[in-house]
């Protein structure tokens, strides 16, 4: 899937990766940052190549470069970058969603975040619970489908 298809493919609306897509510079380059400063510009490269090259599809043979600093990014919510912690939090749900990661169970996501997702602006606190909500729906359908 492409950058054309990634869109329309989201939540039905668009609205979780139209946030992503509207991410800025200094917004990824706090997310690069994350790990103490860490391989910084590799971070940033991959989180640009993630998001505009790929259209959030995962590479698999970039497992680290951005994922590290994406899950980082979606554990705390630092109140100076609420979109930051969003988008965070977005990508880790669809890498979730598209089998990138295993590990991750959103069901303990959610409820240990919760309180942070509640502190979001509505705006971004909607589209996060929203793709939340949207994963869960997919997942009813396959288990439906079975």
């Amino acid at each position: 899937m492409r950058s054309k298809d990634w869109q329309a493919h989201s939540d039905g609306s668009g609205g979780m990766f139209s946030l992503i897509a509207s991410i800025t510079e200094d917004e990824l380059g706090f997310i690069a940052g994350l790990d103490y400063g860490q391989d910084e510009e590799r971070h940033l490269a991959a989180l640009r190549d993630l998001i505009f090259k790929y259209g959030c599809q995962f590479q698999t043979s970039e497992r680290w470069y951005p994922y590290e600093v994406i899950e980082l990014g979606a554990h705390h919510l630092d109140p100076v970058h609420p979109r930051e912690f969003a988008i965070c939090t977005l990508l880790v749900i669809h890498a979730v969603r598209m089998g990138f990661d295993n590990g991750t169970d959103l069901n303990d996501k959610l409820s240990d975040r919760a309180t942070d997702y509640d502190a979001l602006h509505p705006e971004l606190r909607a589209g996060v619970l929203d793709a939340f909500a949207s994963f869960h729906s997919d997942d009813d359908a396959n288990n439906d489908a079975q």
